[in-house]
């Protein structure tokens, strides 16, 4: 649309059923509130300054994309836009609200799958700091990561200037401890964390790094090959780091100096900000070392930022707290003797200074919401605790839960805060829970060894894939992918190893490796019919994009019919979207194979996973499961099935915040619930016993299932039951609406009960196309 406020007023009336709108404007006209039916609004890459105050009329929207403008201020009218999932601000820079509360942007949320911040967190931050006062945080993360015995732990006393121990033992898991920087603008403080450097707590780091932080790499001529260990730990932090700048630090010096390629490797990672030759022990380089990290730290925009004075505060008083953790409804009353009364406003806190690293609060998670650990050393000292005392057993990661009461001294982590410890272990996918035991299973503690030979992978019928990865490995690959993909291989848990593992879904069976020495992931998908070989490699292609994080990765697919001859899958995907037929490629022998596209990417990915990644492909429809917490094991098998349908780009399901109902959580839930395009009831007898499911959830459901103006599909899932009591008015509303099993069957009474839950998949499915359909 041209830049014309006629013309868009005159347009608005054709324009009543608009959905998706991208502009290219100077200045964004007020009647642009008449687009009420707009879900998203695309204004990136302009030079507006201002936003109208009838954006606040748009209250269906959803995504709003305002990157790259020159916009100084928000207008409150923006508030009001409480279906809005998506906002990104990113290149705004008169605004000053800093990158770590605006998390990722655009590109980042739609390509690599991450998680787009709260807008409610956004905006709270902005306007709670316009309204009460602001001040800088002048506070950092400084990260110092590096193989074991380097000498991060001595680098770090030098700086703090503590005499260093020639026999200093090696660092446990996490040590964390403020570190005073004084730069041009100012003096600012760097709360350090030294790594531990044993190799088999590499994969676990991944919990506590973060982007908009500083990282040392220590390297040292004598303990490693500044080579391979400056290319596997530059990759290490850019999969977790983004663009966080990198110091590189040449410790050791005096005793074994050495040099390294700084123009190779600034010219791989541009974001090291310096090279620096020190010796902990004589003193060389430590001044320059501090010189270069304050030179660092002036250059991060996100230190000097103000943020709201009420919610400094608030973190001020939470750090002077003695306790390691508090309960969130103490930390509310924390918050409310502060002046942060605002329930919603308190929430956006916990996330901000979760992502400040200040205090950890994984509101997302339904165990492990109601508390915020204040001393983010709490959480390491427990899960490396856990971690080494289990590998000094020889147990091949088995840990029963008797041992955690002697890995873990009592008086810091009391019996009542073990389940919150094994809790964070399972979200950060560092252990699970074995099927039927009160045995856990730590994978990154496996045996290395490959349990059997797996002959009947070799064979001419089988399907493979590969992830090569030309950079560097992405770290705790296999051991996570174990974790997250359990409930797949329980039945023969003695095919898990270290670097590999057996998945089975429905009569197919997936054998998945890491080949450390060539550096890739073989998957390798026999039995079954085509479709649950598809859905395995579905599934398996779903979980690894998400692992492999920011790694460099290049997947291949073998031919059918041609042993060992590979081809790329990005370059057929490419060939088949702009229409390319065939291709020819060289096979092993060296000899020329008529290659056709979609056959051979048929072999291997679905279509539908294939045209979710299109810019044309449908809106994913948003799914609310509602579910009581006592059917949150019965459950689980579900998880794998909306992994399925959120890979074919079916569904934006939302599962991993997956609330249990609660009081200070009830807003939340039901802005989700009303967010919905498809609600999934899973009814059972303790569904029947929730007050708040009866009361408040399913009958909010069934009102909006009713609602002429925006309805959603509502499916019944029956667990364990299916006696509907039509005297009871929720059961006789909800009898009448589609039940996702044939005759509404409850999943409990399938043989298996994996039948049932295909079903349910099916059953969604039909649900998305459905609304698809009806679309104008």
């Amino acid at each position: 649309l041209s830049d014309d406020r006629l013309t868009l007023g005159h347009r608005a009336t054709v324009f009543l059923h608009l959905r998706h709108l991208h502009l290219k404007l100077t200045s964004l006209p007020p009647e642009i509130g008449q687009l009420t039916t707009l879900t998203a609004l695309y204004l990136h890459g302009n030079q507006l300054a201002s936003l109208p105050p009838e954006i606040g009329q748009l209250t269906t929207l959803t995504t709003l994309d305002l990157q790259g403008n020159q916009l100084a201020s928000l207008p409150p009218e923006i508030g009001q836009l409480t279906t809005l999932t998506e906002l990104y601000l990113q290149g705004n820079e008169k605004l000053a609200i800093p990158k770590t509360v605006l998390g990722f942007d655009y590109a980042a949320v739609k390509v690599d799958g991450v998680d787009a911040t709260d807008p409610r967190v956004i905006l709270d931050f902005y306007f709670s700091r316009t309204s009460g006062g602001e001040a800088p945080l002048q506070e950092l993360r400084l990260l110092l990561v590096g193989r074991g015995r380097v000498g991060k732990t001595t680098v770090l006393k030098a700086l703090r200037d503590e005499q260093p121990d020639a026999q200093e033992p090696e660092t446990p898991g996490i040590c964390v401890c403020p570190l005073p920087v004084r730069g041009a603008k100012g003096e600012a403080t760097a709360n350090a964390w030294d790594f531990g450097g044993q190799e088999f707590l590499h994969g676990t780091h991944q919990i506590f790094l973060a982007d908009r932080c500083l990282y040392l790499l220590v390297l040292s001529g004598r303990e490693s090959n500044w080579e391979t260990e400056s290319d596997y730990w530059l990759r290490f932090i850019e999969s977790f780091g983004g663009d966080s700048p990198v110091i590189v630090v040449l410790t050791k010096f005096d005793e074994h100096p050495f040099s390294v390629d700084r123009h190779r490797l600034q010219e791989r990672c541009p974001q090291i900000s310096g090279f620096v030759e020190c010796d902990s022990f004589t003193g060389r380089g430590i001044d320059d070392l501090r010189r270069v990290i304050a030179e660092t730290v002036d250059q991060m925009d996100d230190v000097w930022l103000p943020i709201p004075t009420a919610w400094r505060r608030v973190k001020q008083n939470l750090e002077a707290t003695a306790e390691s953790f508090l309960e969130y409804r103490e930390y509310q009353s924390l918050c409310l003797a502060t002046g942060v009364d605002d329930a919603r406003k308190q929430d956006s806190l916990a996330q901000t200074l979760h992502r400040l690293g200040v205090a950890l609060n994984f509101r997302d998670h339904p165990r492990l919401r109601d508390t915020s650990v204040l001393k983010p050393e709490w959480v390491t000292e427990a899960v490396y605790g856990l971690i080494r005392y289990v590998q000094q057993r020889e147990s091949n990661g088995v840990m029963p839960l008797a041992w955690m009461a002697d890995a873990l001294p009592s008086d810091r982590y009391p019996e009542e805060k073990h389940a919150y410890v094994l809790s964070l272990m399972e979200r950060f996918e560092v252990a699970f829970q074995l099927e039927g035991t009160d045995t856990w299973l730590i994978p990154e503690l496996l045996n290395e060894v490959q349990p059997t030979s797996f002959e009947e992978f070799r064979g001419p019928d089988a399907k493979r894939l590969r992830f090569h990865y030309p950079d560097a490995l992405p770290p705790g690959l296999l051991p996570r992918l174990i974790v997250r993909t359990h409930e797949l291989s329980n039945a023969q848990p003695e095919w898990r190893w270290r670097s590999g593992v057996v998945l089975r879904w429905g009569d197919s069976s997936a054998l998945v490796r890491l080949n450390r020495n060539e550096r890739r992931t073989e998957v390798e998908v026999i039995g079954g019919d085509r479709e649950s070989q598809l859905a395995l490699f579905d599934l398996i292609r779903a979980h690894l994009t998400v692992l492999h994080g920011k790694v460099r990765v290049d997947e291949q697919l073998e031919l059918a019919d041609r042993s060992n001859t590979w081809v790329g899958a990005q370059k057929l995907r490419l060939m088949e979207a702009s229409g390319i037929d065939q291709t020819i490629e060289e096979t092993r022998e060296h000899e020329l194979a008529n290659v056709v596209v979609a056959e051979t990417l048929d072999g291997v990915e679905s279509r539908e996973a294939r045209s979710a990644g299109q810019d044309s492909a449908p809106r994913r429809m948003r799914l609310f499961v509602s579910y009581a917490h006592a059917d949150e094991k019965l459950i689980k098998p579900l998880s794998t099935h909306l992994t399925i349908l959120g890979r074919r780009g079916y569904i934006q399901a939302w599962q991993d915040t997956m609330l249990i109902a609660g009081e200070e959580w009830e807003e939340r839930i039901f802005e989700e619930l009303d967010r919905a395009d498809i609600v999934l009831l899973l009814y059972s007898t303790a569904s029947r016993a929730s007050g708040f499911i009866q009361e408040k959830e399913a009958p909010r459901a069934v009102e909006r299932a009713r609602s002429g103006a925006k309805p959603c599909t509502l499916i019944t899932v029956p667990l364990n039951r299916n006696d509907w009591d039509k005297s009871v008015a929720l059961e006789h509303d909800l009898v009448t609406y589609q039940a996702a099993t044939f005759n509404n069957r409850p999943i409990s009474k399938f043989k298996p009960q994996s039948d049932g839950w295909l079903e349910v998949e099916r059953a969604i499915r039909e649900a998305v196309k459905s609304r698809r359909s009806s679309v104008v």
